[in-house]
């Protein structure tokens, strides 16, 4: 399989399969592949069946910030997007423990509750460097906590006794903080932790939170957090979900293929492979 870029420009560029007048304006299937290796050796591989309008660009007026008439969709763009993010930056870190930062009492102020995260952060940091993820739950009830992914053993007392000097007491000298940690055997995430700790970190962008502004992160991350370079190809010979599942098996080729994480979605058009950590081959493909 050829994974050249199919050129915007010139019919002689097109597949047969591709059909449509270009003056006329039309919508085409295409399939896109993108690939993703981590430091530790995963491989994140997509396949996508994607809609491509051939012909001249429909241009409309590009709304202001929180001014779009179709705000709802805006917002669900939004939330796939910081998703994406959180589950990348989740695997560039290699993180396998979440760290849960709670309060005692019914904590419902999001700004306050950001300065006590980012105090947690700081002092933190400069006792051991801390790479995280972190995104704020709010339960039905309006309290706010903290999920925050992290990488390694962590030591429960440091944390524990950082976030309640943070936090500090209460009217009866009560501590108002706690922490805890799961490690990946505790929370399920086995063998296969990574991915889904990342999913399970993430899910948490796509709510809905009343105490969130339009401006206002939908998650944090500390500084430092470099991602691997994305690839991308089009699939030019690519024409059926078939196709797109040979396609993103090759491109996993030389990858630890143990307790490979599969989703496919033929009504979506998506393919999903995800490699266990293990440094792959050095293989090239022959497509």
């Amino acid at each position: 399989m050829d994974f050249t870029s199919v050129a915007r420009d010139g019919d002689a560029q097109k597949p047969d399969w591709w059909q449509g007048d270009r003056t006329r304006g039309a919508w085409q299937d295409t399939y896109t592949a993108r690939k993703r290796v981590y430091p530790d050796g995963q491989c994140v591989v997509t396949v996508t069946k994607d809609k491509s309008f051939v012909g001249p660009a429909i241009t409309r007026p590009r709304a202001r910030r929180g001014e779009s008439e179709n705000r709802e969709a805006s917002e669900e763009v939004s939330a796939r997007r910081a998703k994406q993010k959180v589950r990348d930056c989740c695997k560039a870190i290699s993180a396998d423990r979440m760290v849960t930062l709670t309060y005692r009492e019914n904590m419902l102020d999001r700004d306050r509750a950001a300065k006590h995260f980012k105090a947690f952060c700081r002092r933190l940091g400069k006792v051991k460097k801390f790479h995280y993820v972190a995104v704020i739950e709010q339960q039905e009830r309006g309290a706010l906590h903290f999920h925050i992914a992290v990488r390694g053993r962590q030591c429960y007392a440091l944390l524990r006794s950082i976030w309640q000097r943070v936090v500090g007491l209460g009217p009866d000298g009560q501590q108002m903080g706690q922490a805890n940690v799961r490690d990946p055997h505790s929370f399920g995430f086995g063998v296969k932790g990574a991915h889904r700790l990342a999913s399970y970190i993430s899910k948490y962008c796509g709510k809905v939170m009343d105490c969130r502004d339009l401006n206002e992160k939908r998650y944090f991350r500390s500084r430092g957090i470099v991602l691997p370079e994305l690839q991308y190809w089009r699939l030019p010979n690519c024409t059926c979900m078939l196709d797109a599942v040979h396609a993103a098996f090759r491109m996993i080729e030389g990858h630890a293929m143990e307790n490979l994480d599969t989703w496919c979605n033929n009504a979506l058009g998506v393919v999903y492979l995800a490699t266990a950590p293990g440094m792959p081959c050095d293989l090239e493909y022959p497509f």
